[in-house]
């Protein structure tokens, strides 16, 4: 008879790993159920729901791989999408840029650290204002203050027109750290002490313009056309960035998006279906401690998450041709 096994959350993090499914404590315990031993979906489900795993235990996991006196921290959010689960808790009407409208899902805020080649998750905030009253601007400042007595101090730290405002600029300012951040077209500068006007008016030349940004100081700033030929404008504290600078930043500032799409494909952030807010939050910091340790196999070994994944995925399809079970 086969003995019952409680599980960890190891355990479900090595399932998220190999799992290419949606995922459910049903078909994680139909992993797990051998002759040898067994956990029932209802014992993974109690496990989901007791725990209380913080953005603390990613730290924990991640602080050996990054070298917190260099390279760059990177921030944004992403929705994940929940658009056909009406209950699940923790989901609220946000835009995605995905979708390129407003969706219902979970608000997930990363902080990344990269040093160009690999990029690690150290913290993460769940954007949940009717638990915590606090909007993404606070889990900014939050996250930034960790990172602070954590002892970073990287070349950059980079966020989207989103989190671009004063107080955030500011924050930035007085922890002695230099930002790059796109604002929105309609920011109002002061280019030659003759009085404020949108970004948008302005002619930018190609090694940037230094100008008055309204409530705040002194910034340099640049302007970009993406693929489709719509005006960016990019903002920085650090005055005299020319622009190999900023388009080196600019490439940087893309691992956060590589970062979301793979946690998004590989390692099921997602797909959890569950209502329980408490088993969404676990499930999260599951995912990204299985991203964690794709990418810390990368750092060592050279192979990439998506390739890691794939060896997994073909143990099982080599075996399924060898002995194929629907062959007609």
């Amino acid at each position: 008879m086969p003995i019952t096994k409680q599980p960890s959350d190891v355990d479900y993090i090595n399932y998220l790993i190999a799992a290419r499914c949606d995922v459910s404590c049903v078909k994680v315990a139909d992993c797990y159920s051998t002759s040898e031993f067994s956990i029932s979906h209802d014992t993974f489900n109690r496990f989901l729901t007791r725990q209380s795993l913080t953005p603390e235990t990613l730290w924990a996991e991640v602080e050996a791989y990054v070298d917190r006196k260099r390279g760059w921290l990177v921030l944004d959010d992403t929705i994940l999408d929940k658009k056909h689960s009406k209950k699940i808790e923790c989901t609220y009407y946000q835009w995605s840029g995905k979708e390129h409208k407003v969706i219902k899902g979970i608000g997930l805020i990363a902080l990344i650290w990269t040093d160009g080649i690999t990029s690690f998750p150290i913290d993460y905030r769940i954007y949940d204002k009717d638990v915590d009253d606090k909007t993404k601007n606070d889990h900014l400042q939050e996250m930034a203050l960790t990172a602070f007595k954590r002892g970073f101090t990287p070349a950059f730290v980079m966020f989207d027109s989103w989190y671009s405002g004063n107080e955030n600029l500011k924050l930035i300012n007085r922890l002695g750290w230099f930002y790059f951040t796109r604002v929105k077209k309609n920011r109002m500068v002061n280019p030659d002490a003759k009085g404020n006007v949108q970004v948008s008016s302005l002619n930018i030349p190609e090694e940037g313009l230094e100008v008055h940004l309204k409530k705040y100081g002194f910034i340099r700033l640049f302007h970009s056309l993406n693929r489709k030929g719509v005006s960016r404008y990019w903002a920085t504290n650090f005055l005299p960035m020319n622009n190999e600078d900023r388009l080196v930043l600019q490439s940087i500032c893309w691992t956060i998006e590589n970062y979301h799409r793979a946690i998004k494909e590989l390692c099921g952030v997602e797909k959890c279906q569950a209502r329980k807010g408490i088993i969404q939050r676990n499930h999260i910091n599951c995912s990204l401690r299985a991203y964690l340790r794709f990418e810390v196999n990368k750092f060592l070994n050279g192979v990439t998450p998506y390739d890691a994944q794939w060896q997994i995925i073909k143990v099982g399809i080599s075996e399924y041709i060898q002995n194929p079970k629907y062959a007609l």
